[in-house]
């Protein structure tokens, strides 16, 4: 009964919002009649501040449609990894005396959506606010959800009109892809409205394909077309796109049927067979994404002993998940697929194999007459959440084969995320052995090095406190890699290690399906968290 009345309230909202959109000003009327509504999985609107929080779904819709990085992601192919491209600078290179300081290029001509112009001392401006504590912009709310991201950043300075240097606190050749993942906001805006972060969030200005108009936390945030932005290939064809909060998977795809939105993230699989049935497009992609379980490895835990972590492992029936799933997964053999350049060679094997798990178990102390409770944080929903609680079900009936009893703590999503930060020391977490997330391996930074002892809080996301040398030196060497097939070799190098020493409890990879009404056309997916929205154009009503 509750599912049926949250469904029917947000299709009266979706309504009412299509109504209300047309009437808005400053559209012409080919556009009036036709906003994008994409109803996204997250309970809230991420804040609109150049630092979303929310995971990546929040950086999908919170971060690259309002604002830009130095770098951003190519987003326009669905048949092959994306990669990053210029954004903000448009070049970026290691000094070649010095290899840990990088001379980035400023591009030019850029505004921001109130106007005044992204320059070098704008570009300073967003560095102190994240990392000058003494800065009057600083503010620590905004800065706990991007500098972890920026783990090797030391210093940075302005060396001329048009360039900045960053040093980094390491060698690290992979530094581009964390400057993905700090957006630029307009200093002026700031400035205008008091120094005032939360009054930014309703009036944010940035740089990127999509100005805000207006935010109404926990309803939906309404944008439109930059039409002056910087990338012309990439300004909007859709004049007006709204944000629709819609976390139950049931309720956003009621919303699709009716017509109140357009694009449906994260779909529930049971319900796609009736949507392609219902005309509706269906489409999903490969991307770098692992569904699994983060571990607590801390001395005394038994997650520390690493037969424990291999039979957890060898008890789980992933191409039963699969079907689960309708087939909007694929079977993981660690972090990445086979096949993938970054893969390597690991030597275990990550299969389901009941009778091999129990035999670790009983080496490491457990049986049937000495059974071992754990408590698994997972969430609600979420960004590449996939549908966790049937899926974590399953993951305990899995367990329960081989003597591990698992009890739940069921989070939101963005509590989730601040758990991360505080990691399993704290004093509200030392009784959690292991915590249910998607971890991307979009990039070294955000999936991998969350596996470096140093980067724990708070310096970092190693939740579960993991720590082992042979990985440590392989981060090391991932980063002492500049050249691309040296990159790849290392990475390889890394994963082959994680694999061998369980560092995770790998399950599935996702495919990330999608609904769209049959009005929309020209989007593609990428195989990327992120998404291009810029090129979908709304046809007219059937």
């Amino acid at each position: 009964m509750a599912r049926s009345a949250l469904s029917r309230r947000t299709v009266l909202k979706g309504a009412a919002l299509a109504a209300g959109a047309a009437s808005l000003p400053g559209m012409v009327a080919g556009q009036a009649a036709a906003p994008l509504r994409i109803g996204i999985s997250l309970s809230d609107v991420p804040r609109m501040w150049g630092g979303p929080e929310g995971g990546f779904e929040g950086i999908r819709f919170g971060g690259y449609m309002a604002f830009d990085a130095l770098i951003n992601w190519d987003l326009s192919k669905a048949d092959a990894p994306s990669t990053l491209t210029p954004g903000l600078a448009t070049a970026w290179a290691v000094d070649p005396a010095d290899k840990k300081r990088w001379l980035i290029t400023l591009r030019e001509g850029v505004t921001f959506h109130d106007g005044t112009p992204f320059d070098v001392d704008a570009a300073i401006w967003n560095l102190d606010s994240i990392f000058k504590a003494d800065a009057p912009q600083f503010h620590q709310p905004r800065v706990g959800l991007v500098r972890s991201r920026l783990s090797s950043l030391a210093a940075y300075e302005k060396v001329d009109a048009k360039t900045i240097a960053i040093t980094t606190n390491v060698v690290d050749g992979m530094f581009p892809y964390q400057l993905s993942f700090m957006w630029y906001v307009s200093p002026a805006r700031w400035k205008e409205l008091g120094g005032d972060w939360q009054k930014f969030t309703q009036r944010p200005a940035g740089t990127g394909p999509y100005k805000v108009v207006s935010v109404t936390p926990r309803e939906r945030v309404e944008l439109e077309a930059n039409t002056a932005y910087w990338d012309a290939k990439r300004v909007p064809k859709t004049g007006r796109t709204v944000l629709l909060p819609i976390p139950d998977g049931n309720a956003r795809i009621a919303a699709l049927r009716a017509g109140t939105i357009d694009v449906a993230e994260t779909l529930p699989p049971d319900a796609i067979p009736s949507l392609k049935a219902a005309g509706m497009q269906v489409v999903q992609n490969s991307y770098p994404h692992i569904w699994s379980w983060r571990l607590n490895v801390n001395p005394g835990t038994p997650f520390a002993d690493v037969r424990v972590r291999k039979a957890a492992n060898l008890a789980i029936d992933r191409e039963g998940m699969v079907q689960l799933l309708s087939g909007t997964a694929r079977a993981a053999k660690g972090k990445v697929l086979p096949g993938d350049p970054w893969y390597g060679n690991p030597t275990f094997d990550i299969r389901y194999d009941v009778e091999a798990a129990k035999k670790l178990m009983i080496e490491a102390g457990y049986g049937p007459n000495k059974r071992l409770d754990v408590v698994a944080v997972i969430a609600s929903g979420g960004g590449g959440q996939m549908v966790p609680m049937p899926m974590n079900e399953m993951m305990q009936e899995n367990l329960k084969d081989i003597f591990i009893d698992v009890k739940f703590e069921v989070v939101d999503f963005t509590t989730i995320i601040n758990m991360l930060r505080g990691g399993t020391r704290s004093d509200q977490q030392k009784g959690f052995h292991a915590l249910n997330i998607a971890i991307p391996s979009i990039d070294p930074t955000t999936g991998w090095v969350i596996y470096d002892s140093a980067l724990t809080n708070p310096r970092g996301v190693n939740w579960g406190w993991y720590s082992n040398p042979a990985v440590d030196a392989a981060i090391k060497a991932m980063r002492e890699a500049f050249e691309p097939g040296a990159q790849n070799e290392a990475m390889g190098k890394l994963h082959t290690l994680l694999v061998d020493d369980a560092a995770a409890l790998f399950v599935v990879h996702d495919l990330n399906p999608r609904g769209l009404s049959p009005r929309v056309k020209g989007f593609v997916q990428a195989r990327n968290w992120f998404q291009d929205y810029t090129p979908i154009t709304i046809g007219p009503a059937a």
